[in-house]
């Protein structure tokens, strides 16, 4: 419900041309592990640091969440990007090297936005990126700081996605309201 309403206040307070992605992770407690369900259908990804979450994030030019969601820890985020971008018509979509691919550079041309994101180290050819506009990606890394602040979404309690994804909602709509 939360998630419904903060992408509903961003579709109509957010006009801004340029939309930020990327993800964190979130250690997930020890008591958040324990639940009869299969730990891939919660969010739940294993690494060498015990289990674990990511945020997957798409924000506004101003760092105001657009949208938010949950993946495994242990997934990698160009799986779920197209996902989180959605509609990109009209929109400059920063993201990092991570997102370099030219299956998602493509998703972005074919509805309409430009993607700006810088090519890895072992692509064999050029990509189009501006750096002086790709230095506003950090409104994403100031989002996750903001967030993070709150002590239910810096590390996951609870056992369900539903009920950390709507503390997550709670969090992101409390940062449009604050700054």
């Amino acid at each position: 419900m939360f998630c419904e309403i903060l992408e509903t206040l961003a579709e109509k307070k957010s006009k801004d041309p340029i939309r930020a992605i990327d993800a964190t992770h979130i250690k997930v407690h020890q008591d958040a592990c324990r639940h009869k369900t299969k730990p891939e259908e919660r969010a739940l990804g294993k690494t060498k640091g015990g289990r674990n979450s990511k945020v997957h994030a798409c924000v506004n030019g101003k760092g105001k969440a657009v949208k938010v969601m949950l993946i495994p820890g242990n997934e990698h985020e160009i799986k779920t990007a197209q996902e989180i971008v959605g509609n990109a018509k009209n929109k400059i979509i920063l993201a990092d090297r991570g997102y370099d691919s030219d299956e998602f550079r493509k998703f972005v041309g074919d509805n309409g936005g430009v993607a700006l994101i810088p090519g890895k180290s072992n692509r064999t050819g050029t990509v189009f990126y501006i750096p002086e506009i790709g230095k506003k990606r950090r409104v994403v890394e100031n989002f996750f700081a903001r967030i993070k602040r709150f002590r239910r979404v810096n590390t996951r309690y609870d056992n369900l996605v539903c009920t950390y994804m709507s503390f997550l909602a709670l969090a992101s709509l409390a940062d449009w309201i604050r700054f």
